[in-house]
């Protein structure tokens, strides 16, 4: 025997078993859970971690940082100044562990490519320090 038809059958699917206090409108006239920030805070501590029941959103926060990186805009006129760095070029690669060679220049040991002040701003838009990598063959002289 089939079960006869009720009011929660004309829901939508993501609103069926919903209770109206659970939710309000967005300025733009979209209906919205109230919690939807907390939500979506637990969502990216599932993602990043660490994953323990309790945390703070600072924690979040920083591992969110970390895997986002400390990206800063390349300019022609700045040097980095830093012993290593990671590039990001205009096409979206990155080069990680390119290593000073002299003043605003960088060598990518793997590719064998050089960058200087021109190559910052136009081919090169970002960059981030890193720490002194351990020496490998590919960057050891």
């Amino acid at each position: 025997m089939r079960r006869p038809v009720t009011e929660q059958d004309f829901r939508r699917p993501e609103f069926r078993d919903a209770k109206v206090e659970d939710y309000e409108f967005r300025a733009d006239g979209a209906l919205v859970r109230k919690d939807r920030w907390e939500q979506g805070i637990h969502r990216i501590h599932c993602i990043v971690g660490p994953h323990r029941r309790e945390f703070e959103i600072t924690e979040v926060v920083q591992a969110v940082e970390q895997l986002k990186g400390y990206w800063l805009e390349a300019e022609h006129d700045e040097d980095p100044g830093s012993e290593w760095i990671d590039v990001r070029l205009r096409c979206g690669s990155v080069l990680a562990g390119c290593a000073r060679t002299g003043p605003f220049e960088y060598r990518w040991p793997f590719g064998q490519f050089n960058f200087t002040s021109k190559d910052f701003g136009t081919e090169i838009v970002a960059y981030q320090t890193i720490p002194d990598p351990a020496p490998t063959k590919e960057t050891q002289p």
